[in-house]
């Protein structure tokens, strides 16, 4: 509390002029260096931390202001980002899935069909009928596979390079025009077919002849009994799959074709060709392990370029697993362009929204830091050691709290300066009973000395000393003090059973009874003898305190307050009973000495007659004063030698007598040290109490001149509050007009998303009858393929039925024709209608996409609406702050020249507080040379 009151106190003193230092300046004036060199080493330990705590309040509040404003609108629109950015994230990536996965149905079905052709030549009659096939030659044969080979092109090019029919030994028995094939029994796909008997796809390879990649399809040709004739095989070229597939290779997109061993056979660039996929992206290896279709981002290692990768292994009912597998890759740059596109548009609006927030708060928030400034202000008058400074509580939220704390917390100090200040009066007093009430060893003189003093000492009516006889334990006052005009109480007898019975134990123990009014106290309900008693002489409290001598209850100290019942205070009580605690110091001191004197009285009273016995002691008692000579100088620690006889019980009285006066003294020197040392402390803080007072006067006179520029700056403070206003106000006017074009803006948004909706249903429905176009023309492609294979056949029947069937082959020839230009047509239709789908799928997806943008746009300007409508509310809070400030600045500056009168009379009422304190300053330095008189004088005595 203090270090803030003192950097507040050094930042009014610089706007002043002046320089003050701060209160580490104070703590070591012998040392100047020390504190400079401690605070430079603080701030080269800690220099963030005591920049940030160098800073003033108003701009701490701004900072806070700024943040509160502007990282929830931040936060709004990063959430919004991110919420925007997932789901364009996973659009794209469903969307290159869907290609993936498409690309992987075309390749499959590419496949199937050359399959199904396989199994179409392998069941012709012509080959699997060997009556039948012995009428054709083996150039009608050739024949028969060129047109078959001729009749299935994609583009320009031939999907088959050559077709063979292959007898068991691997020998050519027909085949396609081209270079002769050699004897294929050592061929790796002619025996898989005669090992299983069945269908073999081989993987993609390079053909050494030509140097182009091709895919091997055989087949057995049975006969209608199962047995195995011939096998038919085909090349496929992977130029013609390539042709298929290069559609997907647009927008930067990049197709990838793996075999089973998991290298590329067919790529968008031909330089990947025959690298291993897992190689090039090495995350490929985990979702292969998961046997898992997925979409993931990877760093391609051929071209270290960061790409969206596509994968899929989806295969064809009714074609064998060919281990395939189909990977789509785009570059991220490129793939997720609407993404940085989104991330400008919302970090504009965001940017534009925070930035408007940002210098509402830091207006807010210079115009509310006030009042805590003047808290700040008053505490650290308070520092100062200006405990009368006090806050006017003007309101009941946190800052009224605040204040109302600050005024407890300067009542709190005050009264705790006063208990230190009775505290050092109540142990001076009890020095100073303690003092008077030793300087007499007798009796009688102890228990005037002690009643007069305890009464000035609690101010009180009465006190009086109630020695009790020790077997019955009634007894009567030996002692009292009395205020005049009250009946008198020495002598008097008193004999309480109850005392014997319930109290007495209590009162060895060393208990303390305070009754605070005789006719409420719950122990003296069943009392009433005693209540009277209490009543004739007047008494409505008491307070009671043993006096013990060795462990011994011998009588009572009692304080009577008569005028009016008292509560009494704990502090009395414990001062009370210390007092009677050194009442019965003394008396056992007194008595000790009583003894000692009797002791000697009947050593000069003996008779004549033991003279001469004495004389024969004279030698053992000679031997005792030297053992006990030391003593004489205060050497409490000799004993004397216990023998038989007289002089042995002397001896051993002499030992009880000095045992007892060591514990004595021993006492005397504990209370002179504690009583030394909490003068000496309570003479400490005096001193500093006495510094302070002289420092406050200073800071006083120095604090009016800060008031007188407090009141100047309040006058322009009112000026500037009314400029607020108006700025505020026109604020609010400003925000309702962008209030009104967002909703205009809203309506035509969903306006937008409406249309946008309506064109993809459409084009939903557009894709849907391209699909029935392409189950026609599949079916039209399948008419043609059977019509032609009825044309081979009615051919194959011409011929055998020799000239008469010319005419007919004629037509089944041109039946021929025509069923290949259908088939060309149907491929050309169907890769027409292919592109249509895929042009219709973008066109949804871009449409999908466009109203995920809408959604998301929408959302963006709704909550671009609400920050508005929190802006415009914000202003009407600020118009109503700023009005409210304007009115209780103009107060304050009326205030403040009552301020200023009001610390010209505290700078006067400190100089009279800097003066008592010197003057109590000095009466300590005076205690304390008394108290070490006793201590030297106890000193003298060795007790250890």
């Amino acid at each position: 509390m203090f270090n803030k009151a003192d950097a507040a106190r050094k930042k009014i003193d610089t706007k002043n002029g002046s320089s003050v230092s701060s209160s580490e300046d104070f703590t070591d004036e012998s040392n100047p260096t020390k504190g400079y060199t401690e605070r430079r080493e603080k701030y080269t330990q800690y220099p963030a931390s005591l920049t940030l705590k160098r800073l003033s309040l108003g701009t701490k509040a701004t900072l806070v202001a700024i943040a509160i404003g502007t990282l929830p609108v931040l936060a709004i629109g990063a959430l919004a980002y991110l919420v925007a950015s997932n789901s364009l994230t996973n659009k794209i990536t469903q969307i290159q899935q869907a290609e993936a996965n498409s690309l992987a149905d075309k390749v499959n079905r590419f496949m199937i069909e050359r399959y199904n052709n396989i199994q179409l030549i392998s069941s012709l009659p012509i080959f699997t009928d060997p009556n039948f096939s012995n009428t054709f030659s083996q150039k009608q044969k050739q024949e028969l596979l060129d047109k078959f080979v001729d009749t299935h092109k994609v583009d320009t090019y031939k999907v088959y390079d050559s077709i063979a029919v292959l007898n068991l030994n691997g020998d050519v028995i027909a085949q396609s025009q081209g270079n002769s094939i050699p004897n294929q029994s050592n061929s790796q796909d002619f025996k898989a077919v005669r090992q299983n008997d069945r269908s073999y796809i081989s993987q993609p390879e390079v053909t050494k002849n030509t140097g182009n990649s091709t895919v091997i399809i055989a087949a057995p040709i049975k006969r209608s009994t199962g047995q195995t004739l011939a096998i038919v095989k085909a090349r496929i070229a992977v130029k013609a799959l390539d042709n298929i597939v290069k559609n997907y290779a647009e927008s930067g997109r990049k197709y990838y074709l793996t075999d089973g061993s998991e290298k590329i056979f067919l790529a968008t660039d031909n330089k990947d060709i025959t690298r291993s996929a897992i190689a090039t992206f090495p995350s490929l290896a985990q979702r292969q392990a998961q046997k898992k279709d997925d979409s993931f981002i990877s760093v391609n290692q051929a071209d270290n370029q960061q790409q969206l990768v596509s994968y899929s292994s989806r295969t064809q009912d009714g074609l064998p697993n060919l281990n395939w597998r189909f990977i789509l890759a785009t570059n991220t740059a490129t793939a997720f362009e609407p993404q940085r596109q989104l991330l400008l548009t919302v970090a504009v609006g965001t940017g534009l929204t925070a930035l408007i927030v940002a210098l509402i708060a830091v207006w807010l928030a210079k115009r509310t830091t006030q009042p805590i400034v003047k808290a700040t202000t008053a505490v650290a008058k308070l520092g100062l050691g200006e405990l009368d400074t006090r806050l006017e509580v003007q309101s009941e939220d946190e800052l009224g709290i605040l204040s109302h704390n600050i005024n407890q917390m300067a009542s709190q100090l005050q009264a705790l300066i006063k208990d230190q200040e009775l505290d050092t009066q109540r142990a001076k007093l009890l020095t100073d009973i303690t003092l008077r009430t030793r300087r007499s060893l007798k009796v009688e003189d102890i228990y005037k000395t002690a009643v007069r003093e305890v009464r000035q000492a609690m101010k009180t009516d009465r006190v009086i000393i109630y020695k009790f006889n020790l077997e019955t334990l009634d007894g009567n006052v030996v002692a009292e003090s009395i205020t005049a005009g009250l009946p008198k109480m020495l002598g008097v007898e008193i004999d309480d059973p109850c005392f014997r019975e319930r109290h007495a134990e209590s009162y060895k123990d060393g208990r303390v009874r305070a009754i605070s009014n005789i006719y409420q106290d719950a122990s003296l309900s069943n009392a009433a003898c005693y209540t009277k008693m209490l009543e004739k002489f007047a008494v409505k409290a008491n307070l009671v305190a043993p006096i013990i001598i060795a462990g011994q209850l011998i009588g009572l100290m009692i304080a009577h307050h008569c005028d009016s019942p008292r509560n009494w205070q704990q502090t009395e009580i414990d001062l009370f009973r210390q007092l009677a605690t050194q009442v019965g110091y003394a008396l056992e001191q007194a008595q000790l000495l009583e003894e000692v004197e009797k002791a000697r009285q009947v050593a000069e009273t003996v008779s004549q007659d033991e003279r001469q016995q004495k004389e024969t002691l004279q030698t053992q008692l000679l031997e005792l004063l030297s053992e006990v000579e030391g003593a004489a100088s205060g050497d409490l620690t000799v004993r004397a030698e216990v023998t038989a006889g007289e002089i042995g019980t002397v001896a051993d009285f002499f030992n009880s007598i000095v045992e007892s006066l060591r514990l004595i003294v021993t006492q005397v020197q504990q209370t002179a040290t504690q009583v030394n040392q909490a003068i000496w402390t309570n003479s400490g803080a005096i001193g500093e109490l006495t510094e302070e007072a002289l420092v406050q006067a200073e800071e006083i006179n120095r604090t009016l001149y800060a008031v007188d520029d407090m009141s100047q700056s309040i006058q322009q403070v009112a000026y500037s509050a009314q400029q607020a206003a108006s700025i505020a106000n026109s604020a609010a006017q400003t925000a309702k007009k962008s209030g009104v074009a967002m909703d205009m803006t809203v309506q035509n948004i969903l306006y937008l998303r409406e249309t946008v909706g309506e064109t993809a249903k459409k084009v939903k429905r557009l894709g849907e009858s391209t699909q029935q176009i392409s189950r026609v023309v599949a079916l039209i492609n399948q008419i043609s393929m059977q019509t032609n294979l009825l044309a081979i056949n009615a051919g194959i029947e011409a011929a055998r039925a020799g000239e008469e069937g010319q005419g007919f082959a004629v037509v089944a020839e041109e039946v021929g024709e025509l069923a290949a230009r259908s088939a060309a047509a149907t491929t050309e239709i169907e890769q027409i209608v292919e592109n249509i789908q895929r042009e219709t799928t973008e066109v949804v997806q871009a449409m999908e996409m466009g109203t995920t943008t809408v959604v998301e746009g929408t959302r963006i300007v709704e909550d671009a609406k609400q920050n508005l409508a929190q802006i415009l509310e914000i202003s009407r809070q600020i118009d109503v702050l700023v009005q409210s400030i304007s009115t209780a600045t103009a107060s304050q500056a009326q205030t403040s020249q009552t301020v200023s009168q009001l610390m010209k009379d505290i700078a006067a009422s400190s100089q009279r507080t800097s003066d008592s304190s010197m003057r109590v300053s000095q009466s300590l330095h005076e205690t304390v040379e008394i108290s070490q008189q006793l201590q030297a004088t106890v000193g003298t005595f060795k007790v250890n």
